[in-house]
């Protein structure tokens, strides 16, 4: 689909034929009363009126950029084409039985731009991978109870970044929490990694793990919160770490279940305030 935008676009460069001035904005203009028309027409004639508004809406699309350069650089300030970005289950995997149960969700981002396929690679390669491991642990536990939950979700989806998480859930004698992020930074059509946000002479490292071990601190002071933490082993952020952006554009690390504190506690997340990193950012 991104091939075509382009194509469309191209030729529209190399087309000399004159419009007027306003001409894009007439023509968006009337895309956008359709709605209004739809409404007001009786409900016999609704559906053809909107089934021809919809035609004549999908012909300006295809013979506007055919028509002149103005209309084609118009076109091209409409974040739509070419960049449409949804989720869907690609595939699933399920298994039940007396002793095992799966259920895992592979999700494939629908949209242009080399990040998208290499996260729907990467997702595949990577739940791929957690079913395999869950059928030689069913070989070689025999009877024992074996589980695995996999699902994901759209995190984060604003003008510069979109975030998809897979969450997994493996269950043995206990349940194992833990996931893997992928931040597509949609400025850059760019998988990001956390060490990727900042400055290569940055010590951004050690700032977000102090930031993070003086919350574990400060949880922990509170006695009624009933929190506890391995400061003690806890040896800091890498740059793997998961990490996402969440509405307020602070920067949430999210840790696996027992990397940083107990089972009880589950998988955990630390949310950073800009004011501690900001200055490290590229």
């Amino acid at each position: 689909m991104n091939e075509f935008d382009e194509l469309l676009k191209k030729r529209a460069r190399e087309e000399p034929f004159p419009l007027p001035e306003d001409y894009a904005g007439r023509v968006f203009a009337a895309c956008a009363s359709l709605e209004e028309k739809q409404v007001k027409a009786k409900k016999t004639h609704t559906l053809h009126r909107w089934a021809m508004g919809v035609a004549a809406a999908l012909a300006v699309f295809v013979a506007v950029p055919n028509l002149s350069a103005p209309a084609a650089a118009a076109m091209e300030r409409i974040p739509v084409l070419g960049s449409i970005v949804k989720v869907i289950t690609f595939r699933t995997y399920t298994y039940d039985d007396e002793h095992a149960h799966a259920d895992v969700s592979v999700p494939q981002i629908e949209g242009s731009g080399s990040a998208a396929a290499s996260v729907n690679a990467d997702a595949q390669k990577y739940t791929d991978a957690l079913v395999e491991q869950f059928k030689a642990d069913c070989a070689d536990l025999g009877e024992a109870y074996e589980g695995l939950n996999v699902t994901y979700d759209v995190v984060t989806d604003s003008d510069t970044w979109f975030t998809l998480r897979v969450d997994a859930l493996e269950t043995k004698a206990s349940g194992y929490q833990f996931a893997k992020i992928y931040n597509i930074d949609k400025t850059t059509d760019q998988v990001v990694a956390l060490d990727g946000l900042f400055k290569d002479d940055s010590d951004w490292a050690k700032a977000l793990s102090d930031e993070v071990l003086r919350q574990m601190n400060e949880q922990m002071a509170d006695a009624s919160s009933g929190t506890a933490y391995f400061t003690e082993d806890f040896t800091g952020v890498t740059a793997d770490q998961n990490y996402y952006f969440d509405a307020e554009g602070n920067l949430v690390l999210a840790f696996d279940e027992y990397t940083v504190a107990p089972g009880s506690m589950g998988a955990v997340e630390f949310t950073i305030a800009p004011s501690a990193y900001e200055n490290l950012l590229k």
